[in-house]
Order: C-alpha cells, then structure tokens, then sequence
C-alpha cells in the first residue's frame, strides 16, 4: 500500500510539473525568454476569469509571473 501511495505521490507531481511548464510556455508565446531587440524584456497584461485564476495561482507565484514579464494581472 505504501508503495502505491508513493508512486501516486510521485505521478501527482509529475502532473503538477508539466502543467507549470505548459503554462509557462503559454505565457512566453513558446519561446523561453522573450526579450525585444535591445535585450530588455517584453512586457506583458495578464487578464483572466475566475477560472483561470484556479488554474494559474496554485501552479506559479506573483514571483514567477514577474519573472516572466507579466507586469500587471488582473480579473
């Protein structure tokens, strides 16, 4: 039983990494890093529902969405 509730454990966050790399994509329209041609970073709105909001906010911090070039986030 302990075996199986590890490796549940471990598909769950498997699960949990490849949707954050995806919405990190999503967010970088595919590319990695984003940046203009003097080299500064592009900025970024972020206005979304309510449910994205239950999809984004258990998977990246205001942090990371900063990182990223996402500026301002609103509903």
């Amino acid at each position: 039983m302990a075996a199986a509730a590890a490796a549940t454990a471990a598909a769950a966050a498997s699960i949990r990494e490849r949707q954050t790399v995806a919405l990190k994509r999503m967010l970088n329209f595919n590319v990695p890093h984003i940046k203009n041609s003097t080299g500064e970073p592009v900025w970024k709105v972020l206005i979304y529902d309510r449910f994205g909001q239950d999809i984004i906010s258990p998977l990246l911090s205001v942090k990371e969405l900063r990182d990223m070039g996402i500026t301002l986030h609103l509903h």
